[in-house]
């Protein structure tokens, strides 16, 4: 009786094991260096321009499964010291698997609580999670990745969002960065810490045009720190590189903001949820402006914002969480001056009558939040006030 009941116990011991192998992440346990070199064994980033693409490899170099399970944590790097940490593997789901590390990355990024994180970590981890935000074929690796860049943006207590709108949108001179290049490259050599501030200022004051070259940028940068090896070079590269990062994460989120594929609406629910948390109630106005279609869109029938009612029900809500005077502000962005320029209230108002009497779902949201931004005593749902409003406007 005695054994059987050792038996049982021992059975019962070992499919509990199985059962929190089976629940565990592929990611779990691993650091953030561990992380990215994993990332990097199984992902690149191929092509130039607009053909670049992520690309999954079928087999790579990546962790054993007792160096990524919380339940072998304990006696992982002595299994490693005995079988080796990593080995070849054939990747029978290479996309779920980088899914489950980009999901994990920020969570590792944030350091301990007495360091707090290390800024060449993150800056690698930015890098990585914005090629995957902007190039991955998958709506949920772009959503994590899209959350994953906010985060990692707010463990360095960057404010990407930060001053105003039309500088932090005008792009720079492509000559002007060229010669900043070239000037840091001198001052480097030269060991020059005064030209190098000047030439690291001027190539991070205005953002690239081009987000992937902001994230070429990042990688540039960070290999320089790396190799830097006096304290005010170091210093200097800081800077630049958190300026830099501040650039990418603001053009990966205003970037996953736009567009209409409906396969990607969750990513603009996502990027939207992360520009408004990172850059307050003044950001509204932005992403009204960044999210309008271009007049050679709405030429070819575009509506002028997402027609995704979950996208719109959280522009309503963005709006309706607005003062009087931000409610009726307009953003207009460099290089977009014929573009239609919207204030929040207009975009309720529109919303309102633009929408079908009884069967809409957005009119009394739309309605409710343009007579808060209005400041008007009490809601009305016969949206005839709302033609009168937007009439005594354009009169």
């Amino acid at each position: 009786m005695e054994r059987e009941m050792q038996g049982f116990v021992n059975t019962a011991l070992i499919c509990g094991l199985l059962v929190g192998l089976s629940g565990c992440s592929v990611a779990d346990v691993l650091t953030s260096e561990e992380i990215l070199e994993e990332l990097d064994e199984v992902v690149r980033v191929d092509g130039v321009d607009q053909a670049r693409q992520v690309v999954y490899a079928n087999e790579a170099v990546v962790a054993y499964d007792f160096m990524r399970l919380p339940p072998l944590a304990p006696i992982r790097w002595p299994l490693a010291w005995v079988f080796g940490r990593r080995g070849k593997q054939r990747l029978v789901n290479p996309s779920f698997r980088v899914r489950e590390l980009v999901r994990e990355l920020p969570n590792e990024t944030r350091g301990s609580w007495l360091a707090g994180p290390d800024l060449q970590i993150c800056a690698a981890a930015v890098s990585r999670l914005a090629w995957f935000a902007e190039l991955d074929p998958s709506e949920a690796t772009r959503i994590f990745a899209v959350d994953g860049v906010s985060r990692v943006s707010r463990q360095l207590e960057l404010d990407p969002f930060g001053g105003e709108f039309g500088e932090l949108m005008q792009p720079a001179d492509p000559v002007t960065v060229s010669s900043a290049r070239e000037a840091v490259a001198a001052a480097l050599e030269r060991r020059d810490g005064e030209a190098l501030r000047a030439g690291l200022a001027e190539l991070t004051r205005r953002p690239l045009a081009v987000v992937a070259d902001r994230i070429l940028l990042v990688e540039e940068l960070t290999a320089l720190r790396a190799a830097a090896d006096g304290k005010a070079e170091r210093s200097e590269l800081e800077r630049a590189l958190r300026a830099a990062i501040s650039h990418v994460t603001r053009g990966v989120l205003l970037n996953s903001v736009v567009g209409r594929a409906r396969e990607f609406a969750e990513v603009r629910l996502c990027g939207m949820e992360q520009v408004r948390r990172l850059g307050g109630a003044r950001v509204v106005p932005l992403l009204l402006a960044v999210m309008a279609a271009s007049p050679a869109e709405r030429k070819r029938g575009v509506p002028l914002y997402d027609p995704d009612p979950l996208v719109q029900l959280r522009l309503i809500h963005y709006c309706g969480q607005l003062s009087p005077s931000l409610a009726a502000s307009v953003v207009r962005l460099p290089g977009r001056q014929d573009w239609e320029a919207t204030s929040a209230v207009e975009f309720l108002a529109r919303t309102i009558l633009g929408e079908r009497d009884y069967y809409s779902k957005l009119r009394i949201p739309a309605i409710v939040a343009l007579t808060w931004c209005l400041g008007r005593p009490r809601v009305d749902p016969d949206p005839a006030w709302v033609r009168e409003w937007l009439d005594s406007r354009s009169s």
